[in-house]
């Protein structure tokens, strides 16, 4: 969808816009537990796929298995 902000996906062969319909929303919600929502909600939540799926790609990922985040970071216990 390309919303008031103008995001677009990105795959690896070129840009593609997305938009995504009410369904797709639902259908979305329905698959993590929030069918009940009220369709104001479905609707803000259509608004959203596309700005939050554009965001996600941007996030750097590792290109080696053994370099992963989780290995890079230690956490400390008081």
């Amino acid at each position: 969808m390309a919303s008031k902000t103008g995001a677009t996906l990105m795959t690896k062969s070129k840009t593609k816009k997305v938009e995504p319909t009410l369904e797709d929303a639902h259908a979305f919600a329905q698959r993590h537990g929030l069918k009940h929502l009220r369709p104001e909600y479905i609707a803000r939540l259509r608004e959203l796929i596309a700005p939050v799926a554009f965001y996600g790609q941007q996030v750097r990922r590792s290109p080696h298995k053994e370099n992963a985040p989780a290995s890079e970071f230690t956490a400390f216990k008081p």
